[in-house]
């Protein structure tokens, strides 16, 4: 055991020193390769200058490669949801239009706060999406859709804006070209990508009436310019409202301008507004939204909703769209359903209900105040006038749709007995006119009503009455009025008062469109001249196209910048100055130039959209007979254009002038 001991200790002696020597070597030779490095290094820096580069470059490297990992990592929190960009869709407005959009959000008690950008400039900060006045039901509403619901809307209209009406909406208009709207969510101290929306602005069409670039704006370009003006100022979050002191949709207001122009101008705004001017009947079955007032209530003493359908049909002629087209049909369907069955008087065979737009005390005799129980017992010519266009378009839109002949042909059929009761019944020899209403025992009242009279020198084909028409009716050096004469009160009547005085024989620009464009159609060149020189003129008056005017051209402040009037306007300008007419298979013109008001040789409205085309319209000479028409320089003998022609046009008319 000694012997085995001693061995032992002897073995790991001998190894402790193998394994010291070994270690003695390991440390020289990497003291040795130490000071080669060192010394290379030395010559390395010296032939640089002095700069270790291979320290530099590693360096370099290790912090680009750190970069790359970081993008990765965000790469991938992203893909995990919490940056995922919401791409909406693009939207498309004129440069006269202010800027409004809805976005959907997720659970806002997790949102955070938002941050909005227009072309990268801020625009708008919500810290607290879940409570704030532009969060609504789970919706960004920004712009002109940042907007709540109208305080005093007792009506109940299907849309409506803030008490106070546009003037204090967020207004942001827009320069043509293409803008981008970009959303950011702030979480934790970060602002991220959220969502993204494209803008295309484009330019109103253009009127230009000289062909000098220095010579002074003429007033009817003037006037031109701030009609589109008006008529964009009236859009909020993608409706139209009615203007100063009416902040609501009315399916009234709407349709006539959507007629009077504003389909050509903004059709998807007029497709918005008028989906949204229905009401659904207990029966489950959707039918044209009826305006009320506060004299003589609604449906069914006011009963001239069926005014939609003229509306609808103005949309189609402009964008061909069947499925609107469908949805249209039904509706006016529906309506004269419900109208046959509430308002059609079996005895005379005429729709009973206020005239269309004259719903106050002042647009009857005095003992109908306040009794819209009684009002709703008169048959209204332009009511009634308003029901014969519902059965004609009906069956249009049928035929259009391919639908069963036998309810077409029933619509034909109601449209024709209509329109020759209207003429028998309606008609005042005395006055070589229509008189304005039956009352409630079947007498005429024989004031002439401008909207009605306009109605039916547009859709009736009389050439005798036609003539002593518009030799009888009254105008003033402004235009026509909405009733002649005037009803006579009592002193305690308070005339002062708006509600008291407003349809009582006062100038409507709206219906000054419409009468122009009877005109227009009848060559009346003089009549025409007058028409659009009185419209230019009250808009002069405060730089604006109010709702009414007195005899005078003075009007209420409280009225201003009204849509259906400023659509009078531009009605004057594109159905009658160039004389396009809408038609199923495409678009027609029909102009008509008074000299006197447009003494250029040569007038121009560029960049007009219709389907597919952009439409540059030259009209040279004066009158109202067409020498010439030619499209992209090739002549044609019919001044018509298929609704399937694409591109760019330049459509020259060439008038002559006959004395």
């Amino acid at each position: 055991l000694a012997r085995i001991d001693s061995d032992r200790r002897a073995c790991t002696m001998a190894e402790s020193a193998v394994l010291r020597q070994r270690i003695s070597t390991h440390t020289a030779e990497a003291t040795n390769r130490r000071h080669q490095y060192y010394e290379e290094s030395s010559i390395e820096k010296r032939k640089h200058g002095g700069r270790n580069y291979p320290f530099i470059l590693k360096a370099t490297l290790a912090l680009f490669a750190f970069i790359i990992l970081l993008l990765i990592f965000e790469a991938s929190w992203y893909s995990d949801g919490h940056g995922d960009i919401i791409n909406l869709d693009s939207i498309e407005i004129l440069s006269t239009v202010p800027l409004g959009f809805t976005i959907d959000l997720p659970d806002t008690n997790n949102l955070g706060a938002l941050e909005i950008y227009l072309d990268s400039k801020g625009i708008y900060s919500i810290d607290s999406p879940a409570s704030s006045s532009s969060i609504n039901e789970r919706k960004i509403n920004a712009g002109t859709c940042d907007i709540g619901d109208h305080g005093e809307n007792t009506l109940k209209h299907a849309f409506s804006i803030a008490n106070g009406g546009l003037v204090d909406m967020k207004r942001i208009l827009l320069k043509p070209g293409n803008h981008v709207v970009e959303i950011q969510r702030r979480e934790k101290h970060r602002l991220i990508p959220y969502a993204q929306m494209a803008l295309k602005v484009n330019s109103p069409p253009d009127l230009i009436l000289s062909s000098s670039t220095t010579a002074k704006s003429s007033p009817y370009e003037d006037a031109y310019k701030l009609a589109l003006e008006e008529i964009g100022s009236n859009i909020a979050c993608n409706h139209f409202v009615a203007g100063t002191g009416w902040s609501q949709l009315w399916t009234r207001d709407t349709s006539f301008a959507a007629e009077l122009g504003a389909a050509l101008i903004h059709p998807h705004v007029v497709r918005t507004s008028l989906m949204a001017s229905v009401q659904v009947l207990k029966n489950g079955k959707m039918i044209w939204l009826q305006d009320k007032c506060g004299h003589f209530g609604g449906w069914p003493n006011l009963s001239d909703a069926i005014v939609g359908v003229r509306g609808a049909w103005s949309l189609y002629l402009v964008t061909g769209d069947k499925e609107f087209l469908k949805w249209a049909y039904d509706v006016t369907k529906n309506s004269l359903e419900a109208a046959e069955a509430d308002v059609l008087d079996k005895d005379s065979g005429l729709f009973l209900g206020c005239s269309s737009f004259l719903e106050s005390n002042s647009g009857y005799p005095e003992k109908y105040m306040n009794d819209g129980e009684l009002v709703g017992k008169t048959k209204a010519l332009s009511t009634n006038m308003l029901y014969y266009s519902g059965y004609n378009l009906a069956s249009k839109m049928g035929r259009e749709l391919g639908e069963l002949d036998e309810p077409i042909q029933d619509f034909e059929e109601k449209a024709n007995t209509l329109k020759t009761i209207i003429q028998r019944r309606l008609w005042s020899p005395s006055k070589n006119n229509y008189a304005y209403f039956e009352d409630e025992f079947g007498m005429t009242v024989d004031t002439t009503e401008g909207l009605g009279t306009s109605l039916a020198l547009l859709e009736f084909e009389d050439d005798e009455r036609n003539s002593r028409m518009l030799k009888s009716t009254y105008t003033t050096e402004y235009g026509i009025t909405c009733l002649w004469p005037q009803f006579k009160y009592s002193a305690g009547f308070f005339e002062w008062r708006i509600a008291r005085h407003y349809h009582n024989g006062r100038l409507w620009p709206f219906v000054q469109g419409y009468w122009a464009r009877a005109l227009a159609k009848h060559k009346q060149v003089e009549l025409f001249s007058d028409a659009l020189k009185g419209l230019t003129a009250l808009s002069q008056k405060g730089n604006t196209f109010a709702e009414f005017y007195q005899l005078n051209g003075t009007y209420p402040q409280e009225r201003r910048s009204q849509l259906w009037s400023a659509t009078g306007f531009i009605s004057m300008i594109y159905h009658g100055t160039f004389g396009i007419r809408l038609e199923l298979g495409g678009i027609r013109f029909s102009p008509i130039k008074p000299k006197d008001l447009f003494p250029s040789q040569t007038i121009h409205l560029n960049k007009l959209q219709y389907r597919g085309m952009n439409l540059n319209i030259h009209l040279h000479g004066h009158g109202t007979t067409i020498e010439s028409f030619e499209v992209n320089h090739k002549k044609q003998i019919d001044s018509f254009i298929n609704h399937d022609t694409k591109g760019l046009l330049d459509v020259d008319i060439s008038l002559k002038y006959m004395t």
